[in-house]
């Protein structure tokens, strides 16, 4: 079993196949957006047995390993991950194939749990390549597998029906050896309290890396527009700084520290929420203060980042 402080993986077993079922037919019109169709005894318990089955036996074959992932917690299962098609000889390789319970998405559980299993193929399995593929548009999973350390590589022209129709693939990668580059790593070490918000006490930068500072981000949209409410001024800040970060070929992954000023209360769920969705479970040194005035007195939000490129 891998683990995280929020989740776990392990591979699926048949007294899995109700949480799986349960799991299917809650998300089925979502996952079906992003699959192959299936038929009806899909979503019925003998068939997700027969499923598990199946994984279980590939997984003897060393051809498929499928993966629950599940919240430390309440132990729930929300989602999977999938090895397949493993390959030996001169490749030892496979692909990489995930779903996640919609209600769940935004946490970064995603990355989390593709990293667990990226480690696992590595390893245990002692892969040297893991490839994946993801339509253009669905811009959310091609986030998670860079994060997870995954390159572009290129575009693979109408190669999987999916919802019934042909559709592109980008292909992307990550070699064995890209897992042991240089990582900005973060700690909370024991003899002081636990961080009271979502950050984390200390970030160490690995020799070698190249620091980026950004200038204070504002709440001010592509048009020169600056709305009202802070809230909508603290997600247009968030998504300049992303802008900027990627632009430099940056992830959160890369953030050392960010510094955020606010003139008005943000809503504390609201605040993570939007945070939660800029980091995707990285969780870098952070600090929050309210201060009364900005350069621009319709400014309510600014936000200093300081990453470091690997």
């Amino acid at each position: 079993m891998e683990k995280t402080q929020e989740l776990f993986i392990r591979q699926l077993e048949i007294t899995d196949a109700e949480d799986l079922l349960k799991l299917e037919i809650e998300n089925r019109d979502f996952f079906q957006l992003y699959a192959p169709l299936k038929d009806e005894k899909f979503y019925t318990l003998d068939g997700q047995v027969e499923r598990i089955k199946n994984w279980v036996l590939l997984a003897e074959q060393d051809s498929v390993y499928a993966f629950g992932i599940f919240l430390t917690d309440s132990k729930q299962l929300i989602g999977n991950v999938t090895l397949s098609e493993v390959a030996r000889g001169n490749y030892q390789s496979c692909w990489i194939g995930y779903s996640l319970d919609r209600k769940q998405n935004g946490k970064g559980y995603m990355t989390k749990a593709v990293k667990l299993v990226v480690d696992y193929g590595f390893n245990e399995l002692k892969l040297h390549r893991i490839e994946a593929g993801v339509m253009p548009h669905n811009i959310g999973s091609m986030k998670v597998l860079e994060k997870a350390g995954f390159h572009k590589e290129g575009i693979a022209i109408e190669n999987v029906k999916i919802n019934g129709k042909w559709e592109n693939h980008q292909t992307l990668a990550i070699v064995n050896n890209e897992k042991d580059k240089p990582k900005v790593i973060r700690k909370n070490p024991l003899g002081i309290a636990s961080p009271i918000g979502d950050y984390s006490h200390l970030t160490i930068v690995p020799k070698g890396a190249e620091l980026i500072t950004l200038s204070g981000q504002v709440g001010v949209d592509r048009e020169g527009n600056i709305p009202v409410s802070v809230e909508e001024q603290f997600q247009i800040a968030l998504e300049n700084t992303i802008t900027l970060l990627n632009s430099e070929n940056i992830n959160a992954d890369g953030i050392i520290k960010v510094n955020i000023w606010l003139t008005e209360t943000v809503d504390r769920e609201v605040f993570v929420d939007i945070y939660k969705k800029f980091h995707n479970g990285s969780s870098p040194s952070m600090t929050l203060a309210y201060i009364s005035a900005l350069g621009t007195p319709d400014l309510k939000v600014e936000i200093e980042v300081w990453a470091a490129r690997l």
